[in-house]
């Protein structure tokens, strides 16, 4: 495979391993405050390895989550777009404001579905 996908690659994992780091405490602010920052960075690199993954098979996309993860749906690397576009829509409210209650709704899907989809993806990642 590709180098650059693979420094990628290792990229994302380190970053769902941070993910995961935070996920184990105990929620409170500061906490549900750190989960939204790793969810946010962890985003990023998921959406730039999927882009790289899939330049390295021919396809031409746009270097931009709401152009890649269409894609990444349709190649099959993502099995559930609607958790992948709500992924993307917290990513977008989060960083660009904050409300304690949408960090609280952020934070539980985030535990629940969205930590799942990144989960699903690494290990189809992994996949030789």
């Amino acid at each position: 495979m590709d180098e650059r996908f693979e420094d990628q690659r290792e990229q994302f994992e380190r970053a769902l391993a941070r993910l995961h780091e935070v996920l184990r405490e105990n929620e409170t602010g500061i906490v549900r405050d750190a989960l939204i920052q790793r969810f946010e960075f962890t985003f990023e690199m998921t959406w730039r390895c999927l882009h790289r993954y899939l330049a390295t098979k021919g396809e031409r996309v746009a270097q931009q989550a709401w152009a890649v993860l269409p894609v990444a749906f349709q190649s099959q690397l993502i099995d559930d777009a609607d958790v992948w576009d709500q992924l993307r829509e917290c990513r977008n409210l989060t960083s660009h404001t904050y409300k304690e209650a949408l960090a609280v709704q952020v934070a539980a899907f985030v535990r629940g579905p969205g930590v799942a989809a990144f989960d699903r993806l690494s290990a189809r990642l992994s996949q030789p």
